[in-house]
């Protein structure tokens, strides 16, 4: 029997310093915050982001953005509504879904997984969205982002 025998290193980055969330998706570090993904490789991603919510009625979401539309994509974005419930959506297109409605006044913590392969060699990291501008901040030093290559072209 023959085996292809493979060595995927996982890597973990930390969010440097706090991001203020607009009402439009964006990064949340255009350059940390992430990795740098080649076309039709397929990359396992996992993030925890902590953030502070202004009031329990602020919403927000987070999902994964990439410089061009992947190949493939299909994730899982996890978020609170409350201190007793969350929504958990499958998504199949960056920088979605939309933003819920309200948080936990104070920290809560989003989870965001999946896998996508780009279509264009370029960024990939993790965005975020607010319902109102200013009132939703990712903290740094508190959330993280772990990614690893899981297929390379014709090399499986």
């Amino acid at each position: 029997m023959v085996t292809k025998n493979k060595f995927i290193v996982e890597r973990t980055n930390v969010l440097a310093a706090d991001v203020t969330l607009g009402t439009t998706y964006a990064a949340l570090d255009a350059g940390d915050f992430g990795w740098y993904g080649k076309a039709g490789e397929t990359y396992e991603f996992s993030a925890n982001v902590v953030y502070d919510a202004d009031g329990a009625t602020e919403g927000a979401a987070f999902s994964v953005t990439s410089a061009t539309t992947p190949t493939a994509i299909q994730f899982v974005s996890v978020y609170p509504l409350s201190a007793t419930t969350e929504t958990k959506t499958q998504c199949v297109a960056v920088d979605t879904p939309d933003h819920g409605t309200s948080s936990v006044d104070g920290l809560n913590t989003a989870q965001v997984f999946g896998v996508v392969t780009p279509s264009a060699d370029g960024f990939i990291g993790v965005s975020g969205v607010a319902e109102n501008a200013a009132k939703i901040t990712a903290k740094g030093g508190l959330s993280t982002l772990s990614w690893k290559r899981i297929f390379v072209g014709d090399n499986q």
